[in-house]
């Protein structure tokens, strides 16, 4: 039986913490389909003529665990209508009160299984330092194409951490998730708490752009695969030097496609 979706409770839950989990909204036969296209950009394949923007790798030798492709769909035609899926983005609308929304990026991460603790992390960190040219409301949502269970590497969020405000850039491998020893500064009484986002396939995590969140390794016996898109709002705009490359990528309709409302309402 397929979870009922409560829109108001992750809504509340998206504004209170910083995150929210929803069930299951892509069917499992287009599932299917984007994790055969996503191994083949993995395997260095493309069916659009055009490679993806960059490959990056966790820290090491021997064989790789951590797959971090970005701009997968700008070679797959099966990832791009994945993520331009009308059914994500009626629900990030909702959850988000959001009138119009554009991808400006996407990852794809692949995670091996592996029984090594720190390979395959992703430190504590938030989107927004990333992505300093954009001034206001943008946010990610994590897509599953496969079943996130409690030791497939789920992701961990510390509920309440967008309240901060943006804290600096992080390292997203380093192998450490201690918080003690994130290097990130903190403010006197602020207290930490972790939570699992267990994810179902199809399903998706939403956070805005300041939440904390971290993975560890993947000790489960299959590949944990799943797409992070970033997505802006009516609620923000471009600011700075990177500005001007930015609205060009931004008329590219197959690589940042406006997936809910009008495209007159993103201030450009």
């Amino acid at each position: 039986m397929r979870d009922v979706l409560d829109v108001e409770m992750l809504r509340r839950r998206y504004r209170d913490d910083g995150f929210c989990v929803a069930p299951p909204v892509v069917a499992q036969d287009v599932l299917d389909e984007a994790t055969v296209a996503a191994e083949a950009v993995a395997a260095g394949e493309s069916d659009t003529g055009l490679a993806p923007k960059l490959r990056e790798r966790e820290r090491g030798d021997g064989p790789q665990r951590l797959v971090k492709i970005a701009e997968p769909h700008n070679c797959s035609h099966v990832l791009r209508r994945l993520v331009a899926h009308p059914g994500i983005w009626r629900l990030a609308a909702a959850v988000t009160g959001a009138r119009a929304l554009q991808v400006w990026a996407v990852d794809l991460f692949i995670k091996r299984p592996t029984d090594e603790a720190p390979v395959g992390n992703i430190g504590w960190h938030q989107d927004g330092p990333f992505a300093p040219y954009w001034h206001g409301d943008i946010f990610t949502v994590w897509l599953a194409l496969s079943a996130v269970s409690a030791d497939a590497s789920p992701l961990r969020y510390v509920p309440g951490s967008q309240r901060l405000g943006p804290l600096g850039r992080a390292d997203l491998f380093r192998t450490d998730l201690d918080p003690a020893r994130t290097g990130l500064p903190l403010p006197d009484g602020f207290r930490w708490s972790e939570v699992t986002a267990e994810v179902a396939a199809g399903g998706l995590a939403l956070h805005q752009r300041d939440t904390l969140h971290a993975s560890g390794p993947n000790r489960s016996a299959q590949p944990r695969r799943s797409l992070a898109i970033r997505v802006r709002t009516e609620r923000c705009v471009l600011a700075g030097e990177a500005a001007a490359a930015r609205r060009e990528h931004l008329r590219d309709e197959a690589l940042a496609p406006v997936v809910h409302g009008d495209a007159r309402l993103l201030p450009r």
